[in-house]
């Protein structure tokens, strides 16, 4: 998830209440989809009742009025009898079709109520078909990001949700699927998203149509837009990855850092891949965006930058977000209390890197922060492993994350852990994972109790006790 820049900014996520149920809590439970995936940090995100199996995204995107027409079509299997379901949108829809029939619907807030005209059977294919428009910079998500306009366009990008404010979905990490994006507007503005870009083509009234294609399951939160003016780098890693840097043409004087520190990806993927295993899509890289937005995001694929993080070169930035590649997109949370493995994971990531670069050791980052933070009592109290939705983005889901993925490290000995991470990632890619997963294969593998381990750096709400069976290492016992 995304990488904050201001340290120790808790940042407040509104959880919707259930009285917007409207007329789907009058439907007979065992044929209604239930307006919500069953995350008890956010009940109403997502929805139950079915698997989404790809979206293909028709946008139109005028600048001068900033307003989006979209046009949604979504592929899908139902998990039980369906008489209506619920998508995730805080545009107004237009219309609404279900295996090719009009369908009732309504809106209440975030919650898209659909009825459609043949009750669905379980394990039916179906397609579902919105039009739906609006204007996404007057919406706001409750967390961090969404939909920026910009001098030459606009990007749109956030977590724990974006997707609400410019497509249909079942947002939640737990229903992933496959992509098609694509995005018409003026000729001149260059369109940016996940994936490999399939084709652009000239069409009348001065306008332009990109097509993105991401063809691994994602999460609908790691789904972006930037629309302006880029230039494109292309290449392949020394490792043999595709990458594609998208580059803002107006990065003023932060430009020749940030373009510096993005070209560091290809160095990093072929790390990160001889480390915790094949690199996990078919293209990597990165987007720098003309926005000063204090956060980047793992969007998948091909993360996203704001100009904030390069008065100097930055490759630890870089390295975060590339990480998630492997620890928050490939194998995404099943429930978002699990944070930790996203962000804890990738911030270790920043010290592994910079280890392998010569670097201080991740060792001695642990014990320096650890000693450090020793009087931050507010940074203790925050139990990692469990945050809560007002704190899942707090300083500590991070730091405290990455000092209990090194004390791991040391708890079960260097070689078993990568094997562990390996392991997580060949088993859970594509899908998703929670502690409890985490915790069962690494003691499976290293054959090491975690009990103490998962009580002190996951549970607790103190300043874990200096002590061998906490992961400490060894300089620090004398």
């Amino acid at each position: 998830m995304p990488f904050v820049r201001h340290a120790g900014v808790a940042l407040t996520i509104l959880c919707l209440t259930a009285t917007s149920m409207g007329a789907a809590a009058t439907q007979p439970a065992d044929t209604t989809g239930a307006p919500g995936a069953g995350d008890p940090y956010f009940p109403r995100f997502g929805n139950g009742g079915y698997d989404v199996g790809h979206y293909g995204l028709f946008i139109d995107y005028d600048p001068a009025t900033e307003r989006v027409v979209g046009d949604a079509r979504i592929r899908a299997r139902a998990t039980q009898r369906l008489t209506s379901f619920n998508l995730d949108l805080q545009l107004d829809p237009s219309t609404v079709r279900v295996a090719g029939a009009a369908a009732a619907f309504e809106r209440h807030g975030r919650e898209l109520v659909i009825t459609p005209r043949h009750a669905l059977r379980k394990g039916e294919r179906f397609r579902v078909r919105v039009r739906y428009a609006g204007k996404p910079a007057q919406i706001e998500t409750g967390g961090i990001g969404a939909w920026f306009e910009t001098s030459d366009g606009a990007v749109v990008v956030g977590e724990p949700e974006a997707a609400t404010v410019w497509y249909p979905s079942n947002d939640h990490p737990s229903d992933k699927a496959s992509f098609d994006v694509t995005v018409r507007t003026e000729r001149g503005i260059d369109v940016v998203s996940n994936g490999r870009l399939v084709g652009r083509r000239s069409v009348g009234g001065g306008q332009a149509v990109w097509h993105w294609r991401e063809t691994s399951p994602m999460a609908t939160y790691l789904a972006y837009l930037a629309l302006g003016d880029f230039t494109f780098e292309r290449g392949r890693t020394p490792g043999g990855v595709p990458y594609l840097y998208a580059i803002s043409d107006h990065l003023g004087r932060v430009r020749e850092n940030a373009i510096r520190s993005l070209r560091a990806s290809a160095e990093i993927v072929d790390f990160f891949a001889r480390r915790f295993g094949a690199y996990p899509f078919s293209v990597t890289g990165g987007t720098l965006v003309n926005s000063e937005f204090d956060f980047a995001l793992e969007t998948q694929t091909r993360p996203v930058y704001s100009k904030v993080f390069f008065g100097h070169q930055n490759t630890e930035i870089i390295a975060h977000e590339l990480a998630h590649q492997w620890f928050g997109d490939d194998v995404s949370v099943r429930r978002w209390r699990d944070i930790w493995l996203n962000e804890g994971f990738a911030t270790w990531a920043e010290w592994f890197f910079a280890e392998h670069r010569g670097g201080v050791s991740a060792a001695r980052e642990f014990a320096g922060t650890y000693r450090s933070l020793r009087w931050y009592r507010d940074f203790w109290r925050v139990a990692v492993g469990d945050p809560g939705p007002r704190r899942l983005f707090d300083e500590a889901v991070y730091v405290r994350g990455a000092m209990a993925v090194q004390a791991l490290r040391t708890l079960v000995g260097k070689r078993d852990f990568l094997t562990v991470l390996r392991s997580w990632v060949r088993s859970r890619g594509g899908g998703n994972g929670d502690t409890g997963d985490f915790v069962r294969l690494t003691e499976r593998i290293s054959g090491v109790s975690l009990g103490q381990w998962r009580s002190a750096w996951l549970a607790s709400r103190h300043r874990p006790a200096v002590s061998r069976a906490h992961g400490f290492p060894r300089f620090m016992l004398r």
